[in-house]
């Protein structure tokens, strides 16, 4: 089995698990309580009962949204093209986007994320409002940056339905009726989440330069791996060569179609993207590459769709684009290999096992960091042990953002126990007797 789906849990990973073994009901109030909304747990919840929590089973179904991502987008760019063959290999350079590979293979809900913002795209490209209305609700309540593509959206439909607005109100309560009474029914819970968020964060405050960072991180992915390089390379040529049609479009402005269906491509890689960055800058940094992980499969598609039309407009320039395209999928599926057989998360659940086999059922079992407690309390329950396991915090308060929720009271000690063994794992996934 493919290293990647086997590894060990990270804390986010065991939080999704812990959370979406619990029933309906309480899922429900522990996100609402926490920073995020439900939907993918209760999809989680149910796969798990179905197919069990092994690693390779809970990721198994961000893999399928990732394929379902790259079919969506493979009728979206369909859509646009008319040319079934493009519209293939566009969907396979989804699919094999590093930055997706990585999370594609999470136990968490960026891919589910970015399949309904690309699928709600669909619909509402083929004018079916409902379905489309469908899918932008369960994108907002499926991760709380879905709201920031909702205003693309809103702003797409105005820019075009301007003028007779009354008459059009119809075509409006269609689209907008489903993710509107979603917004409204999770509003003060969207409040409290977002005033938690104010109060203190994980992620640091950035600068311009996030920008230059988030396209380097989107298509070299976060880890290291031979290929990089290269296909690093010719993601910047293919993406120059896309951009440029923009350029030979404004200069050949009698050229211009009527139908401007890639604004709300646009819309949507950019005003989540510019929204995120001015919160970050003038209120609290929120502004990380993985909840704004729906503009890399759109930004993709908005590139291929200026390939395309750079491609039918000069034909010395459509070898060098064809042969560019071949090169990336090729280093884009030796890169996807690569990136399949490493491990990249700390082996907590060896440590646990080892611990387990040494220690007492007493002994008490401790993370060095308060980090990794969630992966440690999951693995003693996976292996059918019942030991105590603590996390210390001086001042006995764990911060919201890393999953506190699922912190019993009684398991945040502020001393070492006095009258046990304590193990202690450390973040790498060694351990030692304290």
């Amino acid at each position: 089995m493919l290293p990647i789906l086997q590894q060990s849990y990270w804390r986010d990973e065991a939080f999704s698990v812990l959370l979406a073994s619990k029933g309906l009901k309480d899922i429900l109030f522990l996100t609402i309580k926490d920073n995020s909304p439900p939907f993918y747990y209760f999809l989680l919840h149910f796969w798990m009962r179905l197919f069990g929590d092994a690693e390779y089973v809970t990721r198994s179904l961000s893999l399928l949204f990732l394929f379902l991502l790259a079919l969506s987008s493979f009728f979206l760019l369909k859509v646009l093209l008319k040319n079934w063959k493009v519209s293939l290999l566009g969907s396979l350079a989804i699919l094999l986007n590093p930055f997706l590979i990585e999370y594609g293979f999470e136990a968490r809900a960026y891919m589910l994320f970015a399949f309904l913002v690309v699928t709600a795209t669909l619909f509402y490209l083929k004018k079916k409002y409902l379905l489309s209305s469908l899918f932008l609700g369960l994108m907002i309540f499926t991760h709380n940056f879905g709201i920031l593509f909702l205003i693309p959206f809103f702003v797409f439909w105005l820019l075009n339905n301007r003028e007779g607005l009354k008459a059009r109100m119809i075509s409006f309560s269609s689209l907008f009726i489903f993710p509107i009474l979603v917004f409204f029914g999770w509003l003060q819970v969207f409040w409290s989440q977002w005033t938690k968020v104010a109060e203190g964060f994980w992620i640091e405050p950035k600068t311009s330069a996030v920008f230059v960072e988030t396209f380097r991180n989107f298509f070299r992915g976060s880890k290291d791996y031979p290929s990089l390089s290269m296909l690093y390379n010719l993601t910047i040529a293919l993406v120059f060569l896309g951009l440029s049609y923009w350029i030979v479009k404004i200069v050949n402005e009698n050229k211009e179609s009527t139908k401007r269906d890639y604004l709300l491509l646009i819309f949507l890689f950019s005003l989540p993207v510019l929204i995120v960055y001015v919160i970050s800058s003038f209120w609290v940094p929120i502004f990380h590459e993985r909840f704004l992980i729906p503009v890399l499969p759109i930004f993709i598609i908005f590139i291929v769709y200026s390939l395309f039309n750079l491609f039918n407009l000069n034909k010395a320039l459509s070898y060098i684009i064809f042969a560019l395209s071949l090169a990336y999928i090729f280093f884009g599926i030796q890169s996807c290999e690569e990136i399949m057989r490493k491990t990249t998360k700390p082996a907590i659940n060896y440590a646990v096992r080892q611990v387990l086999s040494i220690s007492d059922n007493n002994d008490a079992i401790i993370p060095e960091s308060n980090l990794n407690f969630l992966e440690i309390k999951y693995y003693i329950k996976r292996y059918g042990r019942s030991n105590p396991v603590y996390t210390y915090s001086s001042d006995g308060r764990i911060p919201f953002y890393i999953g506190s929720v699922l912190f019993e009271n009684d398991e945040v000690i502020t001393d070492y126990p006095k009258d046990k063994k304590v193990w202690i794992i450390t973040s790498d996934g060694g351990y030692h007797l304290k």
